[in-house]
């Protein structure tokens, strides 16, 4: 074990030791859309500067809809005649009252940026502004109706300058993410959701903005950069080609190691169900699987439908049904565990059943493997786009490996485990194990439930 994760270590510092390029991770996932609105008043008139920042998958399906030709490059025409459309369509969702009346808003510029991320694939930044006339005082109140549903950052402000302020307002005067150019480091797994800002403006001096608050910035996280980065990698010897399944290998053991992934449930079951070796192979090998399976699923339907399928509104019915895999297993492995030691309490004799039964071993799959991972979607899209399509798949086989390798080695430490326990509990305990881990599935599928539930 010492010499495979030595290896693998040396194998990731190989292939991140060449040149790379500049490319990024959105720092709040590859499925991202965020928007910001940066209300000011002069006198005369309220502007907003409002900016909408794509991640890579929204990105690589609205291009379709840049590149108006079809021919594959986005022209400088294509950007500003998309960047018009795009902003009058935005303006139409943003809804501006003045002392109770709807003002109209009228568009001033906008620009369209698409810079490096993961896998090869673009990010899109847009830029645009809207004015509107005001009196010289009254109350505002503004909602950005864009987007609904999709996950990402939502973030309002309101200032006033020019000798107009702005006060009681229900949004700060300062953005935390500056204009969505650094995104705050202990709120990227719990966005702010705000569409709607409520204030009174007048003649007067605005107080200062709140110093800058942002701290540490949001970088891509290292799996994910290593596992994107491969496929966009322009020196594609042989030995690097082997140097980077071994990385993409390490990866995907690595990445079984964070949240999820059916780790618990694996645990759980086998370790209740008195589990052997192979039954620990099969659990890797499904969470494997239908990882795998789903990565090319949805790499398929985007690559697909493009702009007409949104994944970040099907990503969270994923985590759900994973969820609700575990919770049914854990709620039927409860009722039969405590029905069978009540019934073994009383002399009664019942038919032996696998520890690990079709039915168990699909539940594990779902729980653990049917969420894929947004880094290993990037990189099929991105290969297909780089025409590497059979390198990207390769990548992610690898990866899937690494997950069931990972997998499979949780799962014989919860056999080894049981096994030991066996010898060492009370009688009691150990009858009582079964049931212990049976709520522990039903827990863990309420809890993954519960989270996906939220994202809907």
């Amino acid at each position: 074990m010492r010499r495979l994760l030595a290896v693998l270590g040396l194998v990731a510092v190989g292939v991140l030791a060449g040149p790379a390029g500049p490319a990024a991770a959105h720092p709040l996932g590859n499925f991202t859309v965020n928007a910001y609105s940066g209300l000011t008043v002069t006198p005369g008139r309220l502007r907003i500067e409002y900016v909408l920042d794509l991640a890579e998958i929204p990105t690589f399906q609205e291009l379709a809809r840049i590149d108006a030709d079809g021919d594959g490059a986005v022209e400088g025409s294509e950007r500003d005649g998309w960047a018009r459309s795009k902003a009058s369509a935005l303006a139409g969702q943003l809804h501006v009252e003045v002392d109770g009346r709807p003002v109209g808003l009228e568009a001033r510029v906008a620009t369209l940026e698409l810079l490096p991320g993961q896998g090869g694939l673009d990010v899109l930044r847009l830029e645009a502004a809207f004015v509107a006339p005001v009196p010289e005082a009254g109350r505002v109140e503004y909602l950005d109706g864009n987007d609904q549903g999709r996950i990402g950052w939502r973030e309002v402000t309101a200032v006033g300058t020019g000798g107009m302020a702005v006060s009681e307002s229900t949004v700060p005067a300062g953005s935390i993410s500056r204009g969505l150019t650094a995104y705050p480091e202990d709120l990227l797994s719990s966005p702010p959701e705000v569409r709607r800002a409520a204030f009174s403006f007048g003649p007067g001096v605005q107080a200062a903005a709140p110093g800058d608050t942002v701290g540490e910035t949001s970088r891509p996280g290292e799996q994910g950069g290593i596992l994107a980065g491969l496929v966009a990698r322009p020196d594609l010897s042989p030995a690097l080609v082997l140097l980077a399944l071994g990385a993409a290998f390490g990866v995907g053991a690595l990445h079984a190691l964070a949240p999820g992934h059916g780790k618990t449930v694996t645990a759980a079951y086998l370790a209740g169900a008195a589990g052997r070796v192979r039954h620990a192979v099969a659990a890797g090998a499904a969470v494997a699987v239908m990882h795998t399976a789903a990565v090319v699923g949805l790499g398929v339907a985007v690559l697909a439908a493009e702009e007409a399928f949104s994944a970040d509104r099907v990503y969270p019915w994923f985590g759900l049904v994973g969820g609700a895999a575990a919770t049914a297993l854990g709620a039927g492995l409860l009722v039969v565990r405590v029905r069978h030691r009540r019934d073994h309490r009383r002399g009664h004799v019942h038919e032996h059943h696998p520890p690990l039964s079709p039915r168990g071993l699909a539940a594990i799959a779902l729980s653990g493997g049917l969420l894929p991972s947004p880094s290993a979607v990037v990189v099929l899209i991105g290969a297909a786009s780089l025409g590497r399509l059979a390198f990207g798949l390769a990548l992610i086989g690898a990866f899937g490996m690494g997950l069931a390798a990972a997998i499979t080695a949780i799962g014989l430490g919860a056999v080894r485990a049981r096994t030991a326990l066996d010898r060492r509990l009370p009688r009691r305990v150990a009858e009582a194990l079964p049931i212990g881990s049976a709520a522990v599935i039903l827990s863990v599928g309420a809890i993954l439930c519960l989270g996906a539930a939220a994202q809907l």
